[in-house]
């Protein structure tokens, strides 16, 4: 759902709350730079409202608003606000979100979203759209990071070899140098193609045929980028997981996981820790096993060459699910690797 306010253009991406439905909401998360958490003042912090806090602070979403909603059921009285704040607050700290702003609104009534709301005159801040205007920063412009530029396919058209690829960050621009990871090897850019036309470049978002000097070896999954960051195929990686499927991991776990267009088998190396969701808390450094239901941190090493990314630095190459057999069973980023 788009919308405007005096400062932003924003989508709204409606995450449901219901345990049911997590997959969505990880799904929704890992798209978005900023979160609204909507909690009903009148029934509280409930499990599921400290979880989604977990999944936002677990996917690397680090600006957040909090919005107390439902003050018409409590008859806007302040002393509930301000029980309701100081409850929130102790979960927020604990994640590391002390500065979030909290907003109470009637979404049901429009008070204190839009506009300042006459029912609450003790509230001294200002609505929610404007607190969204105050604390939401743009994040840089993908351009402005190093190139990644991800092959989803590859196919042959009237004898060239064309890959397929997208590109998350950086520009791609003919002529130029890239080298491929995880193959380490470099490649000149031919042509750059675009429903059948040539282009001089493409920027973030922009999916384009390429013609490489040299096409041997391309994968779906390989990333190019810039030979002077001098990068390294991924040895080992350390990733917070979230498991939702009917799956159990366990160290010596072969696995097989999705990062992007990249399909590859990982071996489970340790299970450095378990989390509990609802209290927010380590709960075991000293375990055999995730299961379903269970998140916790685990270091995986790749059985293929691949090349992957903190979330932190490339989010689009720093996500990545469990295949399980039904699909997927699990959802995890990447917090830290180690590359050759």
């Amino acid at each position: 759902t788009p919308f405007k306010s005096e400062r932003y253009y924003y989508t709204i991406i409606d995450c449901p709350g219901h345990r049911e439905f997590i997959q969505k909401m990880l799904t929704g998360a890992s798209q978005a730079d900023a979160a609204i958490l909507v909690v009903s003042v009148k029934e509280g912090i409930e499990d599921q409202t400290r979880q989604h806090l977990f999944l936002v602070r677990t996917l690397g979403i680090k600006q957040l608003v909090v919005a107390a909603n439902k003050m018409d059921a409590v008859n806007y009285d302040e002393d509930a606000f301000k029980s309701f704040s100081q409850k929130v607050r102790d979960v927020l700290s604990s994640l590391g979100y002390q500065d979030a702003p909290i907003v109470p609104v009637s979404a049901f009534k429009g008070d204190n979203v839009v506009h300042r709301s006459e029912n609450m005159p003790w509230y001294g801040g200002k609505p929610l759209l404007r607190v969204l205007d105050e604390t939401v920063i743009p994040p840089k412009p993908l351009s402005e990071k190093p190139l990644r530029c991800v092959v989803q396919d590859l196919y042959e058209v009237e004898g060239k070899s064309i890959a397929a690829c997208r590109v998350e960050t950086g520009t791609l621009r003919m002529g130029e140098r890239v080298v491929v990871l995880p193959i380490r090897e470099e490649r000149t850019v031919k042509s750059i193609e675009v429903f059948g036309s040539e282009a001089e470049e493409a920027v973030p978002g922009d999916s384009v045929g390429i013609v490489l000097d040299e096409p041997a070896g391309l994968r779906r999954g390989y990333v190019l980028a810039e030979p002077s960051e001098g990068l390294a195929p991924t040895k080992d990686f350390t990733a917070e997981l979230i498991i939702f499927g009917d799956v159990t991991l366990r160290g010596g776990d072969q696995v097989s996981i999705r990062l992007g267009t990249a399909t590859v088998n990982c071996t489970v190396q340790r299970i450095l820790e378990k989390i509990d969701p609802v209290s927010l808390t380590v709960v075991d450094r000293n375990l055999d096993c995730l299961m379903n239901g269970e998140v916790g941190k685990v270091t995986f090493s790749p059985n293929d060459p691949i090349y992957v990314e903190r979330y932190s630095d490339f989010p689009q190459l720093g996500r990545f699910i469990v295949i399980g057999g039904r699909g997927a069973a699990a959802a995890g980023i990447i917090l830290e690797k180690n590359d050759f």
